[in-house]
């Protein structure tokens, strides 16, 4: 197995366009990476550059320590599995899947025993006689998996491989991937534009943005300490209320409209950077699930007034408005609690939407006003300039400037 390093890569079209800007990243010995991010940020133009089917412009790209700028796609030991899957129709599955051994001339014999573990391991050993048109989606992609890893190479790429399927398979799908993954212990850098998927295969997750890579971590750091607003709404569904608000003089309580959130010691304690913010305006995110019914004379609570309900079985997305001026999120299409409404682009609005993932059993109903609770603990402020968090003892330190608009 090997690692693969992104030094300073920079993909220039001669048109001008800058795709790709200065990314550095490291993708572990047997560590499944993520590259996640709206479309046309530069996710897949960084796996062709790795994979050598995209010149790089500047930069360094390695694999296993050996820098592969100038190494032609077939010698990197690579492979490359495509949204659209790329099988040949004439081919049968046996065929589809060992066509890389027989190209490379090895005995006829081992790309027999190649072929058969490998379609084991898939699932795919009763269909190898089958042509690709009489599979399934799911087989089909099994198929161009199993392509991929008879040829055990260093690093599998994977570009949106699942795009193609529907929603349930899709989720049995990708929890196959992993698994496969972990069972080979093999490198893979995955794209896709599915923050869900992301964070549900990834080792890590990189976010990218404008070609600009904005944060990489874990899943769950990413959506406890987002370094920025675009990771803070474009991580977790629904998407983060994100709102234009300002703490009070005395740093005690942060106002989001005519209404106000008040701020506990230990709150206050945790985000010392906050201190520099008294007075002045400051983003306020809030996680759906952080927001509950209220109970009477609850200090930190909003009112709101109910506008849909969405039964999911065990719990209720309450869609809610609040005097609360909306946070413009550039290159984030969130939906609800995260960005404007659709066919609003006035930036800020007087009347602000929001969502609680609430207990199903909680009694609401659309039309009425209602008192919603927030977890102060769990708030999220960012600096409404540079769109940075705000958690360490410099204001915003940490963060990535938001690409220019």
């Amino acid at each position: 197995m090997a690692t693969v390093e992104l030094d300073e890569v920079t993909k220039v079209y001669p048109n001008g366009v800058e795709a790709v800007q200065n990314v550095s990243l490291e993708i572990g010995d047997g560590e499944l990476m993520v590259l996640v991010g709206p479309s046309g940020c530069g996710k897949t133009t960084v796996l062709r550059m790795v994979a050598g089917l995209e010149e790089i412009s500047d930069g360094e790209v390695r694999i296993g320590g050996r820098v592969v700028n100038d190494v032609s796609p077939k010698d990197r030991d690579i492979a490359m599995v495509f949204q659209n899957y790329a099988l040949y129709p004439h081919m049968t599955v046996a065929q589809n899947i060992g066509f890389g051994l027989k190209m490379r001339r090895l005995p006829r014999a081992e790309v027999e025993l190649k072929v058969r573990n490998t379609a084991k391991m898939l699932g795919l050993s009763q269909w190898l006689e089958r042509k690709p048109a009489q599979l399934s989606g799911g087989q089909r992609q099994r198929v161009a998996m199993g392509r991929a890893i008879v040829r055990e190479p260093k690093v599998f790429l994977m570009d949106e491989p699942l795009s193609n399927l529907d929603a349930k398979l899709r989720v049995q799908m990708r929890a196959e991937v992993s698994r496969i993954q972990r069972r080979l212990g093999v490198s893979m850098l995955y794209v896709t534009h599915d923050q869900t998927e992301a964070m549900t295969m990834g080792d890590r997750v990189a976010v990218l943005l404008g070609g600009v890579l904005q944060q990489c971590a874990a899943p769950q750091e990413l959506y406890e300490r987002p370094i920025n607003i675009f990771v803070a709404a474009f991580i977790g569904s629904p998407a983060m209320n994100l709102y234009e608000g300002a703490l009070t003089p005395e740093g005690t309580a942060v106002s989001l409209g005519s209404q106000r959130l008040e701020l506990s010691e230990e709150v206050r304690r945790a985000r010392p950077a906050l201190a520099a913010y008294r007075g002045k305006g400051v983003v306020v995110g809030i996680r759906p699930e952080h927001i509950s019914a209220a109970a009477p004379g609850d200090a930190a609570a909003l009112q709101g007034d109910v506008e849909l309900l969405e039964a999911l079985g065990s719990e209720l997305l309450v869609h809610f408005s609040l005097d609360a001026p909306f946070a413009e999120v550039l290159g984030a299409a969130t939906g609800s609690g995260g960005s404007q409404p659709e066919g609003d682009d006035s930036g800020s609005t007087a009347s602000a939407w929001g969502v609680a993932r609430v207990d199903s059993g909680t009694r609401i109903r659309v039309g009425e006003r209602a008192s919603f609770a927030v977890r102060a603990g769990s708030m999220h402020f960012f600096d409404p300039h540079t769109s940075m968090a705000i958690w360490d003892e410099t204001p915003g330190s940490g963060g990535v400037p938001m690409p220019a608009s």
